[in-house]
Parts: structure tokens; sequence; C-alpha cells
């Protein structure tokens, strides 16, 4: 089943003086069932870590410690209840700075989904909603399990969207084997197929390409680029969409959202682009069309549906009008956009355009285009929208969400105050 499904996912487990001996093994058992189930289910392409967290983290194994889940199921047998405070914030800290790299065996450079499972019995003594959302917005699956006096509301801080399968709450230890028992043997796929579904693809990826008379000679380099960014992609109607716009004077579309069914049909739609042509760039009045009309569900979006909505834009000069009303109207309606300058193209215009800092790009040639398509393929395969909470001004350290180089890991984090990155290495 879920053939072809790959994950690394991460245990975080409460072991304060709370739970108690009795109870840890209660949460032993959780652990090796659901490991168990999920290593079958999932045909061996899952990785799996473990950390238990109280006054203080401990890693019990990382991704990579072991070559066979056998070695992780015999390691869960043997691990000893720590006891101490509940610093859950702490724990998430711990986990972005010790786990989420590729030293520690994270794939999520490759594309590969990544998930944590919180498992808790009691409020925090520390702040998670912070790092929870760092974790959120690098495109981490947030599972919430909570178990008698955990707060609600702080497992829906932490938890993905949509929170009703991402939580999980319990009266008691014993009856965390509920939360197993629950799903028959066979259902065991439709758990590994959920958790890619979950982690999963779903986009919408509108295009805004310089048309104008200035990039005649290099126009094949954009349609590369195009085609690049896409092919990675799991294109179609129900995964991801995408919509290709030229502009100049005015905008000229070359197809929407929900013009083609499949990723044969979109390439070829690509490959066959011609130069729409125009003397100079209204780019602000592009950005409010591609609002208004591209980005609508009569043509293709599913913003309705909280599907992530990007917007690549790609100039090769200065706009004549203003972008700054548009990109922030485009930002407060749940866009994400990214900003790719070429030649004269305007620094400080891309970055007004983004959505942070980190999402502009820019090189001096058409030709050095290939360099910076692989870091916006991992972007789009990994960032994900977390509801209001993914477009929301953000005021405390997270400007530059895939980091300075794209090189950097989330190992480099060592204060909240350091921008995160998302470990994209090439796809």
């Amino acid at each position: 089943c879920a053939q072809g499904l790959a994950a690394d996912i991460y245990f975080l487990v409460d072991s304060s003086w709370s739970m108690g001996q009795e109870n840890f093994e209660h949460v032993r058992q959780f652990l090796y069932s659901v490991v168990k189930a999920l290593h079958e289910g999932g045909g061996g392409r899952f990785q799996f870590a473990l950390i238990q967290y109280s006054g203080s983290p401990k890693t019990e194994f990382q991704l990579n410690t072991y070559s066979s889940p056998l070695g992780a199921l015999a390691h869960i047998r043997a691990m000893a209840y720590r006891g101490g405070g509940t610093r859950t914030g702490l724990g998430l800290d711990f986990l972005i700075r010790a786990h989420l790299n590729a030293a520690a065996g994270s794939r999520a450079g490759m594309g590969v989904a990544q998930a944590v499972v919180i498992l808790t019995d009691g409020r925090s003594q520390d702040d998670v909603a912070e790092p929870a959302q760092v974790l959120r917005l690098a495109g981490v699956s947030m599972f919430a399990v909570g178990v008698q006096d955990a707060v609600d509301w702080e497992l829906r801080e932490m938890a993905s969207v949509p929170q009703d399968v991402h939580i999980f709450s319990v009266d008691s230890f014993q009856s965390l084997r509920g939360i197993i028992q629950d799903l028959e043997p066979g259902e065991w796929c439709s758990l590994s197929s959920f958790l890619a579904a979950v982690v999963g693809g779903e986009r919408d990826v509108a295009f805004l390409i310089d048309g104008s008379d200035n990039v005649r000679a290099d126009f094949p380099y954009i349609r590369d680029f195009i085609i690049k960014v896409i092919e990675p992609l799991d294109i179609g109607q129900d995964r991801v969409r995408i919509s290709v716009v030229q502009h100049s004077e005015r905008p000229a579309p070359n197809f929407y959202l929900n013009t083609y069914k499949d990723k044969a049909e979109v390439l070829r739609a690509v490959n066959d682009l011609r130069l729409s042509g125009g003397r100079s760039l209204n780019t602000g009045m592009a950005l409010k069309f591609m609002k208004d009309t591209i980005l609508s569900p009569v043509h293709g979006s599913r913003a309705a549906q909280n599907v992530p909505q990007f917007l690549i834009v790609l100039t090769g000069g200065k706009s004549k009008d203003s972008v700054k009303e548009s990109a922030g109207a485009l930002k407060t309606d749940g866009v994400v956009p990214f900003g790719v300058g070429v030649g004269d193209a305007n620094f400080r215009e891309l970055e007004m355009i983004s959505f942070q800092p980190g999402f502009t790009f820019q090189v001096a040639e058409f030709s050095e285009l290939p360099s910076i398509h692989p870091q916006l393929v991992a972007t789009l395969k990994r960032l994900s929208k977390d509801t209001e909470e993914a477009v929301a001004p953000v005021t405390h350290g997270i400007p530059d969400l895939v980091g300075k180089n794209f090189s950097l890991d989330m190992s480099m984090l060592n204060t909240r105050n350091i921008p995160y990155s998302l470990s994209l290495e090439q796809c």
C-alpha cells in the first residue's frame, strides 16, 4: 500500500513527573504499536526519531540511528522513564535544532514528508506557539496527542490544520490503545496514504513573467525556467495546479489554473509559450490582475478549500507603476509571492513583492536562472499554509524563511530569534 510514500516521523513524548512510571508503560506500548504498524503499512519507507522531554529534552534515537525500524522498536521496549517538569516548547526547540537536519537523517531536502507527533499529559511550563509555528511554516505536519490534563487550546496551538485530523484527545493513558484499536489492520495502509495527503502536495502555483520586448532574446530561458520548476511537482487538478501569465503594459494570460488537467498538457503549453511583447512593465497592475482574476475560484483557485496559493513573479526590469498596494493585497488574501529578478530588475521592488525577504532571488543574466530553480522547487514542495498564521505579519524573527544562501539547515538555529531555514538541498 501507499506505493512510493516516504516520510520522516518524529515522536516528541512527555515524560514529566505527572505521568508516572505506570502510565509511561502505556506510552511505551502506544509508541511501539504506532511505529510497528506504520512500518508494516508504509512498506519500509518511513524513518523514525524519538525524543523524550520533561524539564530538559533527551534524544532517544535519531532518524538515522537504526538502519531498520526493528532497532527503533527494541529501543522503545528498553527506554527508561525520566521524570521532570513539562517544558514542551523547549522540546520543540530541541527537535528543530538537533533533529531537523540532514546530519540527523532528515530527508526534507529531498522532498520527503516531515511529521511530528507530540504526546503530552499537561499544560506546558513554557511557550509552545512560536516553535510550533516555525515547524508548521517549514511544511512539517504537526500531530498533537493529549492525555488526561492536556490543555485543548495548547494542543490547537501546536497542531496543523485541519485540526480534527491532527489532534487526538483521550481521558486516560489506558485509552491510548483505543487510537490504535480504532484502526483495523487494513486501515494502516489508508493511514499511510492519509499521511501523504496531509503533508502532501496540493498547491495552486501561478507564474507572472516578464513578457516585454526587453526580454525577447532571453525568453527561451524564461520558458525553460518554468519547465524546470514545475517538472518535479505532482501536477494534476487534485494536486498541483499551474497558471502562466505574461505582463508588459498589461497582463496577458497564457493559461489558467483550471485550463489543463495533467502534467503533460501543462508542460506542452509552457513549451509552446511565445513572447506577448510590449514596451514597458506595469507590474503593479499585473499583480492586481493575478489577485482579482487568476487566483479566483472561477479560474481554478482553491483558496476557499485552504489550498496554499503561490505566485512566482519573474521580471527583467523595473515597473513603471507601484507594486506596493497590489503586493500587499495579495499577501492579505493569503497568497505567498516569490520575486525573481534578472539584470535590471529592482531588488527593493522584488522584496516588496515577495512574501518575505528570503523569498527574493536575483541573478545577473537569464542564463543563470537554472541556479535558483532547485531552491524554488524545494520551497514549493515543503512550505505549507497554516490558515491565517502562514500569511500573518511576522514580527518575531522569521523574516528569512528559507535562509540566506539556501544551503543552511535547521540545526543552525540556536535561539528563537534566528531565522530558520528548510534544509533546502537539491531535490
